[in-house]
C-alpha cells in the first residue's frame, strides 16, 4: 500500500511537471513574441517622433528665414525713406541758390554771345570798308560762323533746361546734373567762339598793319 502510495505520488508530480513545463513554454514564448512586438511598435513611434521633429524644425527654420527677410526689407525701405528725406532737406536748403545761379547763367550767355555778335559785325565791316586783303579770310569767317551757330544751339539747349528745382521730384538730381552738363557745354562753346573771333581779328590787323606800311612808304 504504501508503495502503491509513493508511485501514485511520482506519477502525480511527474504529470504536474509535464503539464507545468508544457504550459510554461507557450507562456514564455508568448512572452518573447510581446516583446518583439512591442520594440517593433516602440521603434515605429520613435521614428514617426523624429519625422514630425524634422518637419516641424524645417518649418519653423522656414519661418525665421521669412521673418528675417521681411525685417531686412523693411530695414532698406526706412534707409531708402531717410536718404530721400535727408537729400530733400539738402535740396530745399540749396534751392534757392540752384534756382538764381541757373537763371544767372543763361542771362549772362546770352549776354556774351550778343557781345560776340557785336564784334563779329564790326570785325567784317572793318574788312570790308578797309578792303583788305586777307588769304585766309573765308575760312577764319567760315569757322567764326560755325562756332556762332554752335554757341546759339547749346544757348538754346540750356533755357530748355531751365528747370525750377523742386525737391519733392526724385529726379531733381538728374535734371540739375543735365542743367550743369549744359552749362559746360555752352561756356566751350563760347570759348571756341571767341577764339575764331580772335583769330579772325588778328588776321584782320595783321592785313591792315600791312596796308599802313604799303601807304606810308607810298
Amino acid at each position: 500500500m504504501k508503495l502503491l502510495s509513493k508511485r501514485l505520488i511520482y506519477s502525480l508530480a511527474g504529470l504536474t511537471l509535464g503539464v507545468f513545463v508544457s504550459v510554461s513554454v507557450p507562456v514564455f514564448a508568448l512572452s518573447g513574441m510581446d516583446d518583439t512586438t512591442s520594440n517593433s511598435s516602440s521603434t515605429e513611434s520613435s521614428s514617426e517622433t523624429e519625422n514630425e521633429t524634422e518637419v516641424h524644425s524645417n518649418a519653423m527654420a522656414e519661418q525665421l528665414k521669412e521673418k528675417a527677410h521681411e525685417q531686412l526689407q523693411a530695414k532698406r525701405q526706412q534707409v531708402k525713406e531717410r536718404t530721400q528725406e535727408v537729400r530733400q532737406k539738402a535740396c530745399e536748403a540749396r534751392k534757392t541758390s540752384l534756382d538764381r545761379r541757373m537763371s544767372k547763367f543763361v542771362t549772362q550767355a546770352e549776354k556774351h554771345k550778343s557781345v560776340f555778335d557785336s564784334i563779329y559785325v564790326r570785325v567784317k565791316n572793318f574788312h570790308d570798308t578797309k578792303q583788305l586783303n586777307v588769304a585766309n579770310y573765308d575760312a577764319l569767317t567760315a569757322k567764326v560762323d560755325s562756332a556762332q551757330a554752335d554757341a546759339a544751339a547749346k544757348i538754346a539747349t540750356l533755357k530748355t533746361l531751365d528747370i525750377q528745382v523742386d525737391c519733392t521730384q526724385t529726379n531733381v538730381a538728374d535734371s540739375v546734373g543735365a542743367f550743369r552738363q549744359a552749362v559746360s557745354d555752352t561756356r566751350d562753346s563760347l570759348k571756341t567762339y571767341r577764339t575764331a573771333l580772335k583769330d579772325l581779328i588778328s588776321a584782320l590787323h595783321g592785313a591792315s598793319e600791312s596796308v599802313k606800311q604799303s601807304d606810308s612808304t607810298n
